[in-house]
């Protein structure tokens, strides 16, 4: 998504994002238009020749006091014109000011588009490499405006490509926490997509770089970042698929067994992608001496890239 493509959506109102997360809550366009409505001009009440020194000082005060609806509307300006890091600015600045005011609606309003705005540079400075410059509008969007999960999902993943892994991970662990707050599904959801990602590629790396020669020391490492994982989502499909691979490896066949009919159970992905449970299901009840189990395990994995192997197993066990 360009720069350019971001600020439209920002026009024209919230809308699914196809990378990060989806636009954050609310119409910055809607709100610049309330702003014209919200800052009609304060009247100051007449008051008596005995209060000029009074009238005078309050009259200073309150048109300072209306600087900040003054700036609220200079940012509205800015974001129609297509200059975001000025709309940016400005909205802090109103922010600021409508809190040093008390002014909570316009300060809530201003708060919003910051962090709508933030998420938009952001991830402008991310497609371009920019980490640390990324980072920075994130924590700002987060700052002023806590409540929008796409910030704390868009900062999770800078960390993440940035290698910080661990920092990554309670990243995106927040983003599960606030979306769920604010019944944002799409973005928990993404989040903790990212995490079960990261800690099924480690189990996966670990079960698979030795090739045949995989042994206990790999297994017990697999169900390492499978028990991390356990702590932060909860087990899909192939979380239960890579627990069936490790006990199989460890000699607990009838666990691997008993792991691969739960990822069958949940199994949601391609016929393919499905062969692997049966197949390894296969293995274990091949291994715990039940033949016809594995025999009808193999048969259900013959398939894809399973089938040549299913296929051996079938024909080798059928002569016994």
């Amino acid at each position: 998504m360009t720069l350019f493509s971001a600020c439209r959506r920002l026009e024209n109102g919230p809308k699914e994002s196809k990378d990060l997360s989806p636009a954050g809550p609310g119409n910055p366009n809607q709100i610049f238009q309330d702003s014209m409505t919200v800052f009609s001009k304060t009247r100051i009440p007449f008051i008596t020749a005995l209060l000029v020194a009074g009238l005078i000082g309050l009259s200073s005060t309150t048109a300072t006091g209306q600087e900040y609806k003054e700036t609220y509307n200079e940012a509205r300006e800015a974001a129609l014109a297509k200059d975001y890091q000025t709309a940016l600015n400005k909205y802090v600045e109103a922010a600021n000011g409508a809190s040093a005011e008390g002014d909570e609606d316009v300060e809530r309003a201003a708060r919003r588009v910051v962090g709508q705005l933030t998420y938009i540079l952001g991830r402008a400075q991310l497609q371009a490499e920019n980490y640390e410059g990324a980072l920075g509008y994130f924590e700002q969007g987060i700052e002023y405006y806590p409540s929008n999960a796409q910030n704390y999902l868009a900062r999770a993943s800078t960390l993440k490509r940035q290698g910080k892994a661990d920092e990554s991970i309670a990243a995106f662990a927040q983003t599960i926490e606030v979306a769920t707050a604010q019944s944002d599904t799409k973005t928990a959801r993404q989040a903790e997509e990212a995490i079960r990602g990261h800690y099924i590629f480690l189990a996966s790396t670990a079960l698979s770089r030795n090739g045949a020669r995989t042994g206990s020391s790999d297994a017990e490492e697999a169900m390492g970042y499978i028990e991390a994982l356990l702590q932060y989502v909860e087990a899909d499909s192939d979380t239960y698929y890579y627990t069936a691979e490790s006990q199989k490896v460890k000699g607990q066949f009838e666990d691997a067994v008993a792991s691969a009919d739960q990822a069958l159970a949940i199994h949601r992905g391609s016929r393919t992608d499905k062969a692997k449970i049966y197949f390894v299901k296969g293995e274990a009840l091949m291994n715990s001496g039940d033949i016809n189990g594995a025999k009808e395990a193999f048969r259900n994995a013959a398939y894809g890239n399973y089938r040549a192997s299913a296929e051996h197993y079938i024909e080798t066990l059928g002569t016994e």
